[in-house]
């Protein structure tokens, strides 16, 4: 038997060893917060896009938000984590780099699931389980709520709220997380629109295109990794300055017929072209952020109406096929309104007026806009589909070329 003597020594030793261990463990300097403010660049996120099964983020590699495995391209977030000379720039890492603040949890998404939702079943519980960690064609890793720091309410939606976060893990990319409640989808009977914006946005990798991170989902509700799109809605903008400048709405428009390119060569159209469905990056980068009534139509004949009628095209109102030509006359709305500050077939008097000048193409132009301008607009807004401007000669017409930044580079989409 051990005497009192050596018991004592023991336990002794093993005090030493547990304050040894811990000692260890103990970091050798606080934390410093996070620099900056979203103050100034935040208004409110805006998009949409969809969920996967709740688990815990795997640490196999903290640099990347996709699966180890997975391939990626050319403007996919790299994975590996020594390799930064060929890598692109991530607007999640961008924010994480500048040091912005996440702001404050107001316990927000708690509250609201309490009060708001309710658990589906069946067929519609099916087609809601929406997990980007198991997509066949880009699987992430799996993510769920406890991945993330939750920060400030970015904005609210139809569905549910948006919140700026932060991943747990390094690099701790920041990310908008949007909310969506499956009992309000299925209400809506949107469930086969919502997985078709969401299969459709997850493979888009263009930098004028909101990007779709990943997805997943508990019971009630479906969790959208989206893009920060740290300076917010476009349309804020022009609803503060009236207008745009002639050289920055031409720099808005050769960036969206950029993207409209690259989604036009993958097959798809996206019918709902508008400022409201706008948003700007961290360096003030347009990005389109909404693709609810987008649709990847390889024949590219469509006849369902739908969109905002200020940017229908001709085909549209009067209820005929169109084609991926109707994205070229949203654009020339777009730029129209960008300049002049409202829609040029607007007549807030009557809906069928409307209709009846986008049938007529009734197209007057204000003195203040330039004869440059007046150009791309006109061979935007055509009422045969096949003679409007193709994207590719818009973003080398000379009122593009002409307010477009030095040392920009434009290769008709292939980005």
């Amino acid at each position: 038997m051990a005497s009192v003597k050596s018991l004592t020594s023991q336990i002794s030793a093993l005090d030493i060893n547990k304050k040894s261990a811990s000692s260890s463990l103990r970091p050798t300097h606080a934390k410093h917060p996070s620099q900056g403010s979203t103050g100034k660049l935040l208004t409110k996120y805006g998009a949409a896009n969809a969920g996967s099964t709740h688990g815990i983020l795997k640490q196999t590699n903290p640099s990347s938000l996709r699966h180890p495995t997975a391939i990626t391209n050319a403007t996919t977030v790299n994975t590996t984590a020594t390799t930064t000379t060929s890598r692109p720039p991530s607007p999640g890492r961008d924010a994480a780099r500048m040091g912005l603040d996440i702001g404050r949890y107001d316990g927000g998404l708690e509250t609201e699931n309490e009060k708001r939702g309710e658990k589906v079943y069946g067929e519609a519980a099916q087609e809601l389980a929406l997990d980007s960690s198991v997509s066949r064609k880009s699987p992430t890793r799996e993510w769920s709520l406890h991945s993330f720091e939750i920060g400030r309410p970015l904005g609210k939606g139809k569905f549910g709220r948006v919140y700026m976060v932060r991943t747990k893990t390094e690099p701790r990319y920041i990310v908008a997380l949007k909310t969506l409640y499956k009992s309000e989808i299925v209400q809506s009977r949107v469930e086969k629109q919502i997985r078709r914006e969401i299969e459709i946005q997850q493979n888009l990798r263009h930098p004028n295109v909101l990007r779709l991170y990943g997805y997943f989902h508990d019971e009630k509700r479906i969790f959208l990794m989206l893009e920060f799109a740290g300076k917010g809605e476009l349309y804020k903008q022009l609803s503060k300055y009236g207008c745009f400048s002639e050289r920055r709405s031409a720099r808005y428009i050769d960036q969206m017929a950029d993207a409209l390119i690259y989604l036009h060569r993958k097959h798809v159209i996206h019918r709902d072209i508008k400022p409201e469905n706008l948003l700007l990056g961290i360096n003030g980068e347009l990005k389109i952020g909404d693709f609810g009534w987008s649709v990847h139509a390889p024949g590219n004949r469509r006849r369902t109406l739908c969109g905002t009628l200020d940017y229908l095209p001709p085909e549209m109102v009067e209820s005929k096929e169109h084609n991926e030509r109707v994205d070229h006359w949203a654009l020339g709305v777009l730029t129209y309104e960008f300049m002049i500050g409202s829609p040029p077939f607007e007549d807030r008097s009557s809906v069928n007026n409307t209709y009846r000048r986008i049938a007529n193409v009734d197209l007057k132009f204000p003195s203040s806009m330039s004869l440059e301008a007046r150009d791309l607009v006109s061979k935007l807004l055509v009422y045969e589909p096949e003679k409007r401007l193709p994207l590719t000669e818009v973003i080398v017409h000379p009122w593009i070329a002409k307010h477009r930044p030095k040392g920009t580079v434009r290769d008709a989409g292939s980005l």
